[in-house]
């Protein structure tokens, strides 16, 4: 009677498993990565459009090709959309803060730091954790004008 080899069965049904645990690990690791890829296109475009909303409107107001209060109520409507699904909770708040303080006439100028701390917010989700952006790096980039800027915080008292 031939002994049967046990052994070597056992070592080949433990690799073969081995192997296929394998594959589906690296599977599963490369199917999240497509599904985080395309989160994370989902999220740049949203994002894009709140930033191109921003510099429409101050655009517009420099050019005189001013928007439609209905194409940018239809823009933020878009936003919001897509808020629901992929802004993280921090975004979705500070958006809808922003929103709020937008028309607030006792501060006319909250919504500036509101928006501010929205872009630090995207920047860090989008990638740059450490962000060390300021309120004045901010305004500066957005006025481009050092003296403007200097002149703003006197005007608005934001010291």
């Amino acid at each position: 009677m031939t002994e049967i080899p046990y052994k070597e069965l056992f070592l080949l049904i433990l690799g073969s498993l081995s192997t296929y645990l394998l594959w589906r690990v690296q599977y599963q690791k490369d199917r999240l990565k497509s599904i985080e890829s395309q989160l994370s296109d989902k999220k740049y475009k949203m994002y894009s459009q709140l930033i191109y909303i921003f510099f429409d409107v101050t655009l517009g107001e420099k050019t005189g090709a001013v928007n439609s209060k209905e194409d940018l109520v239809k823009k933020i409507i878009d936003i919001k959309k897509d808020m629901y699904l992929y802004a993280s909770d921090d975004i979705f708040n500070k958006f809808t803060e922003w929103l709020l303080n937008l028309n607030k006439h006792d501060n006319p100028t909250k919504h500036f730091y509101d928006y501010y701390e929205l872009i630090k917010l995207i920047r860090q989700d989008m990638g740059n954790k450490k962000t060390k952006l300021t309120i004045d790096d901010f305004m500066l980039f957005y006025m481009q004008n050092r003296e403007e800027y200097e002149k703003f915080k006197v005007q608005n008292n934001w010291e």
